[in-house]
């Protein structure tokens, strides 16, 4: 018998899983029933219409009811078509949302299940002492960045001539659902607005449209996704690294420094977050990982160090 590993955490999938059975799909249920009635009682409405318009010599009563009816249903067929996409719209957004949750969780699990896996073994790290070497004592032990997540949003991974520090699989989900969310939302008020309206749109009403609708999403999800990209290239090859766009030959490198800073938040009260930065010879810093995840970022430390057979300086990180 192999013994299950369960975490409690997992629960907290049941919370939206049961809002979504419970909730959500019910009211679309609903409202797709209720949709359907009104736009049957317009198909009546048109044949009706048809019919009484078929009439060869039809009453003054007929023809009353003929003019009644094209503008009910002219007014009916306007209403369901905005009906239509804003289901459209909402259902879009909804699926993107469950796969948005999906590959959150999906992403988590495993970085969990590699947090500790049986081949992500501690292994002993000798750290130098900064204060007795002359660059050392230069170095400044505060903060390079004032912003860090508290998970492991940043990794180091191999890549095509050499290694990256990119973002986690985690937050680049967050980035892409904003991106499509937006990208929904924006192209179907504008196939909406080709489709039903009868004048031609204007450059003010395209962009009063976009910004009232997805347009922000789109631009965050924009936003996040460069800010999420490769942030550290290590050309192995060119023996070279790309940081904060700049280009530093691995005969300028000095060192690493790990340190621990604390962000303070307004609603969680803070949460304490780790650095690793990289010193060169004229006692400049450049941060290549910034996170909350202790473990993760000693782990990469120790593959940076060896790479680029830097020492490393430590304060306050255990």
């Amino acid at each position: 018998m192999h013994k299950i590993s369960f975490k409690a955490s997992y629960l907290l999938i049941l919370i939206p899983l049961s809002i979504v059975i419970f909730t959500v799909m019910p009211q679309i249920e609903r409202t797709y029933y209720a949709y359907h009635d009104q736009h049957s009682t317009l198909k009546l409405e048109i044949v009706q219409c048809d019919s009484l318009q078929q009439i060869a010599r039809p009453t003054t009563s007929e023809l009353h009811k003929i003019k009644i009816l094209k503008g009910t249903i002219a007014l009916k067929t306007k209403i369901f078509g905005k009906q239509k996409f804003t289901y459209y719209k909402i259902g879009g957004m909804l699926i993107i949302l469950v796969l948005m949750g999906i590959g959150m969780f999906i992403t988590s699990f495993l970085m969990r299940r590699k947090k500790t896996s049986s081949g992500n073994r501690e292994i002993d790290f000798s750290f130098e002492d900064s204060s007795l070497d002359e660059i050392g004592k230069q170095v400044l032990w505060d903060a390079k960045e004032g912003s860090g997540s508290n998970f492991a949003s940043e990794i180091f991974k191999k890549a095509v001539n050499g290694y990256k520090i990119t973002s986690t699989s985690y937050t680049k989900v967050i980035a892409w659902s904003f991106f499509l969310v937006g990208l929904e939302y924006t192209l179907l008020s504008f196939i909406e607005f080709f489709s039903i309206a009868d004048k031609q749109m204007t450059i003010m009403e395209g962009g009063k449209l976009f910004f009232t609708s997805g347009g922000p999403f789109l631009i965050v999800g924009i936003f996040l996704i460069i800010m999420f990209g490769t942030k550290v290239f290590i050309n192995t090859q060119k023996r070279k690294i790309i940081v904060d766009g700049e280009i530093l030959p691995f005969k300028d490198l000095y060192a690493l420094q790990v340190l621990e800073k604390f962000i303070s938040g307004k609603s969680s009260g803070g949460y304490f977050c780790y650095e690793l930065n990289l010193i060169t010879k004229d006692s400049k810093r450049y941060n290549l990982l910034s996170h909350g995840d202790k473990m993760f970022l000693l782990s990469d430390m120790m593959k940076i160090s060896k790479l680029l057979k830097l020492p490393v300086w430590n304060k306050g990180v255990v």
